[in-house]
């Protein structure tokens, strides 16, 4: 999947994804980080259409290895099952400090 175009602001953390075949994807952007000389990008889709009455309180993370010069970026799928392991563990210990890091700040009367 490629980043067709990117529709990030700060206060929605919003990007559009396109696949191969044309097929236009929103997610929420949640974390990007670096790990083992890799930067990686943490994303989840957004479920805007969701029909009355349905609930689905869970939440699938997709993370892309980002390749590519800072002004070629493209995100790539991991299709190593050990390194996604790896980085999906490292993912949720980077999240979960940095979730915390904002609820303490919150307490704290920052943001």
């Amino acid at each position: 999947m490629k980043e067709e175009r990117n529709d990030y602001s700060e206060d929605e953390n919003i990007v559009e994804l396109v696949d191969d075949e044309g097929n236009s994807f929103r997610f929420e952007h949640l974390l990007t980080f670096e790990y083992k000389g890799n930067w990686y990008c943490a994303l989840t889709e957004l479920k805007e259409a969701r029909e009355e009455g349905e609930e689905d309180d869970s939440e699938e993370v997709a993370i892309y290895r980002i390749e590519g010069d800072e002004e070629n970026e493209q995100l790539v799928q991991i299709e190593d099952d050990d390194e996604l392991d790896e980085v999906f563990a490292e993912f949720c210990a980077q999240y979960e400090d940095s979730e915390d890091a904002d609820e303490a700040a919150m307490l704290d009367g920052e943001e």
